[in-house]
């Protein structure tokens, strides 16, 4: 066959929008799934209370799952090219979620907190260099609003470069 024989093809390549899982529905997560959800995200919100984690709270948020850490992560079946964001501000909570994921080859893992923090979460060991500790980019951030802007920006980031991060 010739290129003369071959026919015009018009190819559109549809990618689905970057998922941002975040576990922790407090009042800090209202900024920070509003604005992922105005960016582009598909954001997944996941928190053991049902008080806080509704779409009443979170109406932006395209999925809810109320749970535990174990039962959250059954139901979320992370991939590549998933973004975490962790900030539930319960250290158990945040530990066993952290501890389930950990792992998992994802694009973005970040944790709220300090390093100190993050650092007691991983039982003492030092925080791997693909976990963003404190999550958010350093732009002297006050208030949860500029915080979740600085979160944003970071997943922003990486998106655009599209790296993996996770365990070799």
């Amino acid at each position: 066959m010739t290129i003369e024989n071959l026919s015009p093809a018009f190819i559109h390549l549809f990618k689905p929008k970057p998922r941002l899982v975040l576990f922790g529905a407090g009042e800090d997560a209202k900024p920070l799934v509003h604005i992922a959800d105005y960016t582009g995200f598909n954001v997944i919100l996941c928190d053991w209370r049902p008080s806080l984690c509704n779409k009443e709270n979170f109406p932006r948020a395209q999925k809810i799952i109320q749970g535990f850490p174990q039962e959250i992560y059954e139901k979320i079946n992370l991939t590549q090219q998933d973004f975490v964001v962790i900030m539930s501000h319960h250290f158990q909570r945040d530990k066993e979620f952290l501890s389930l994921i950990k792992n998992d080859k994802l694009s973005f893992l970040g944790i709220l907190g300090p390093k100190k923090r993050t650092v007691r979460l991983l039982d003492g060991t030092e925080i791997p260099p693909w976990i963003s500790s404190p999550v958010g980019m350093d732009i002297g951030s006050k208030g949860a609003e500029e915080i979740a802007i600085s979160i944003v920006a970071e997943m922003i980031k990486v998106l655009r470069k599209r790296t993996t991060v996770g365990s070799p």
